[in-house]
């Protein structure tokens, strides 16, 4: 999802920014190398001070950032990374305790601080279309994830208290440029896939600095670290995040390699002979995000390629059974490194995900040792409530592997895809604030999301599909769908705050779309991209969905703006302007009656995308149904004529199915037609994904990899296919909020088929779980809740209070 940038964020990669948005006093503390101009990009560069303390601190407290990224070390062990990804008026700064760290006497604290961005090549007053242009071409050629903003090369660090004397306010902070790190481009990479993610890096270990956070200094170009007033034109806010975390696992063993001694790999050294190649595959069990480190020794001059991928490819570049070896291949990112003879342990400055790594040694007059490979996973630090079991293990498997994907694509932001973009998107990030809901119960990743995207601003009133960026993808749909995060925040969560300091933006965002209604109540053709889903007839025709009529009018975009108007009018009453509300209510009734009127195909009883009534979707029925476009009579039948049973998500022919993505607004719309026993029966289709032995789920149908003559998935590790971990726990397991900000629980199993069921939902309050046993006619029913959380449990139109912390029913099945 790309398209081209506007001049401020082209300024912000020529590493300008208006002095304007500086913070007051945040240029105190901002140092750097004397070299580090915005010419001299990629860079990395070490920081160290050294400390005497007369004894170990109880407190030690510093506040640290840097541009682009910083890692910390105190006294040579890793301590922090950072600052967590966010914008130049939002520039996070780490709030850190080094004390556990920190011990009596010489302390050395240190930080290697790398800047990827390349300044656009523009001439004098560029136009728009040069700066568009420029825009482009960095893709194949910039350093740094699409997702890194600039200001200029810096670290800062601020120490508090008795720390005050560290502050890089301060004199003794020396620097050293790192002649022998580097960055390549990914995209030059692998090539026909859109890749702007963490790019690949390249060690030369005969130049690189492996000591620079030891005790003492080694080797040449340490000098005194300068002031660096330009890193300071942005505004410092507080990090509310954790750390990421920083876990040893399993980098996988060797499955295939040339080298016959190798097959031991990592869990024995091998030797490469002098003179020679060697290519070792090596896979995991299931897919990971981690930082790799690759333990070398000897092999003086030895180049080492190594190479990171979700899945292996046939010779038609086609993935399939991703269990399968054979002679297919990995095509991925690849870090570069050259032996200096030494012990070293090569290690990129940012993570990687796969599920394939590749290393290839080409050596020269020596022999080189690989020692072992190492992998620390890392992540947004996630603890697990959610857990789901039944009579059905694929339903545990799908949640499991579900959650494996949210966790793999959630870290200082919620990403599309931890491999290809690393990007924040608006409609995937609902999706996977719900699965953090349900499952960990954490909201901070989720608060950060939804004040990121407000943070944006385009087309006077929308905002960035993806945010944080330094590119411009502006997706109108997706700026409704930030409207409704508000709204499941409302429902699920107690605090108002999130919600009330977003209201202004809300109703910019609700109110732009007011423009572009026709007199006939439907909106017509808006500015950028109405993306609704990845699919599409035909496929290469995807992005023109949702279809215009011949008024240039569409039903799929007015339902869309209905329900994020019916979801601002429930905002404005409850946290708003009644007055507000009033409005959105009034506006949402005119399209809603406008739909009815226009969009309704009685021969096929069905609403059409668009008033010709030539499209069908399942969009668009689910959305009208969903948002009560349809009577809850008429829900049924429309159900009926878009699922096929025994099919999943699969619409009958002649009408668009669902992605992957899309289907959870189907499920939703089950839900709200008291269809819920469907729920499960749509699983075939993630049931028919466990098959092709997926560890993550992917971004869109396999069409190659199921047997058909389409394209495999870009990528495996995509949480917008994540939802039924959700859903298995919201409606299946039935367990969620009966009132806003979960001040009421209702309990409302769809067991379908299922004997039993076990399951644990994370709620404000505490977990909630639940135990199910079908017994003949009889449903025995277990629900343990959180004093503080009323609720009931509703069953077969019944409601039963749940008036116990552990409440025990046995009702009739039918």
């Amino acid at each position: 999802m790309m398209k081209m940038c506007t001049f401020l964020a082209a300024s912000l990669m020529m590493g300008a920014a208006p002095a304007a948005i500086a913070q007051p006093g945040g240029a105190e503390g901002w140092i750097s190398h004397a070299e580090a101009g915005p010419a001299v990009r990629p860079i990395v560069l070490h920081f160290r001070r050294t400390v005497t303390l007369p004894g170990k601190p109880r407190a030690y407290k510093v506040r640290v950032t840097a541009d682009n990224r910083f890692i910390l070390f105190v006294n040579g062990a890793r301590v922090a990374t950072g600052p967590s990804t966010g914008d130049i008026l939002h520039w996070r700064e780490e709030s850190i305790d080094l004390a556990p760290y920190m011990k009596r006497g010489v302390n050395v604290v240190a930080a290697t601080v790398w800047n990827g961005v390349q300044p656009l090549k523009l001439p004098a007053n560029p136009t728009p279309a040069q700066v568009s242009a420029a825009q482009g071409n960095s893709l194949f050629t910039n350093t740094a994830p699409l997702f890194q903003q600039s200001v200029a090369t810096g670290f800062r660090l601020i120490g508090e208290g008795d720390a005050a004397e560290l502050s890089t306010d301060r004199a003794g902070w020396r620097v050293k440029r790192d002649q022998g790190r580097g960055f390549a481009n990914g995209w030059g990479q692998v090539k026909r896939w859109y890749y702007v993610a963490g790019n690949p890096e390249k060690i030369d270990a005969a130049k690189a600095d492996f000591d620079a956070a030891g005790p003492q200094e080694k080797g040449e170009g340490w000098q005194d670290a300068v002031p660096a007033p330009d890193a300071a034109k942005r505004t410092l806010v507080p990090d509310r995040l954790p750390q990421q975390s920083y876990t040893p696992v399993a980098a996988g063993k060797v499955v295939r390699t040339d080298l016959p001694a190798a097959m031991t790999f990592p869990a024995r050294a091998v030797t490469i002979p002098a003179n020679s190649k060697a290519t070792l595959l090596i896979q995991r069990d299931a897919m990971v995000s981690a930082y790799p480190q690759l333990d070398v020794s000897g092999g003086k001059g030895a180049s080492i390629k190594l190479l990171w991928a979700e899945a292996l490819y046939d010779a038609k570049s086609r993935k399939g059974d991703r269990n399968l070896i054979e002679d297919r291949k990995p095509i991925g990112i690849w870090d570069s490194f050259i032996a200096d003879g030494e012990k070293r342990s090569f290690a990129p400055l940012w993570w990687r995900t796969w599920r394939y790594a590749e290393i290839t040694v080409e050596t020269k007059d020596q022999p080189l040792v690989l020692e072992g490979l190492r992998a620390y996973e890392t992540g947004y630090p996630f603890q697990q409530v959610g857990k789901f079991a039944s009579d059905d293990p694929e339903l545990a498997r799908i949640f499991d592997i579900g959650w494996r994907t949210a966790r793999i694509d959630a870290h200082e932001t919620y990403m599309d895809t931890a491999y290809w973009e690393q990007l924040q998107y608006a409609g995937d990030t609902r999706l996977q604030m719900l699965i953090s809901y349900a499952v960990s119960g954490d909201p901070r990743l989720a608060e950060q999301a939804i004040d990121a995207f407000a943070a944006s601003d385009a087309e006077g009133g929308l905002m960035e599909g993806a945010w944080p960026t330094r590119g411009n993808n502006v997706i109108a749909p997706f700026a409704l769908m930030w409207v409704g995060m508000l709204d499941d925040w409302r429902l699920r969560q107690p605090d108002a705050a999130p919600i009330v300091r977003n209201i202004p933006r809300m109703r910019r965002v609700l109110d732009w779309f007011e423009t572009y209604r026709r007199p006939s109540g439907l909106l017509g053709k808006n500015p950028q991209w109405n993306f609704i889903d990845w699919v599409g007839q035909p496929a290469t025709d995807r992005t023109i969905f949702p279809s215009y009529g011949k008024t240039d009018e569409s039903c799929l975009m007015s339902v869309s703006w209905l329900g994020a108007l019916q979801q601002g009018a429930a905002i404005e009453t409850a946290f708003g302007d009644s007055s507000v509300a009033q409005r959105y209510a009034a506006r949402a009734d005119t399209v809603k009656a406008a739909i009815r009127n226009r969009c309704w195909v009685p021969a096929r009883g069905l609403y059409a995308d668009n008033p010709d009534g030539d499209r069908f979707s399942q969009h668009m029925n689910a959305l009208a149904i969903l948002y009560d476009v349809a009577t809850r009579d008429e829900a049924g039948a429309i159900i009926d004529r878009i699922m096929v049973p025994g099919k999943g998500i699969d619409a009958p022919e002649g009408i668009t199915s669902v992605s992957y993505y899309f289907s959870w607004y189907l499920a939703q719309a089950l839900v709200h037609a008291g269809k819920n026993d469907r729920y499960l029966d749509m699983l075939k289709t993630w049931r028919d994904l466990l098959a092709m032995h997926y560890t993550t789920w992917p971004e869109e149908r396999d069409d190659a990899g199921q047997g058909g003559k389409g394209q495999s998935t870009r990528s495996d590790s995509h949480a917008w296919s994540a939802h039924p971990s959700a859903d298995l726990l919201g409606i299946v397991a039935g367990i969620g909020p009966a009132a806003p900000g979960y001040a009421r629980l209702k309990v409302e199993p769809a067991l379908g088929l299922l004997k039993s069921l076990s399951a644990t939902a994370a709620t404000p309050q505490g977990p909630v779980s639940v135990r199910y046993r079908v017994s003949g006619s009889t449903l025995n029913a277990q629900i343990t809740r959180p004093a503080a959380l009323p609720g009931d449990f509703l069953w077969n139109g019944k409601r039963y209070p749940l008036t116990r912390a552990t409440t025990k029913l046995k009702v009739p099945l039918r």
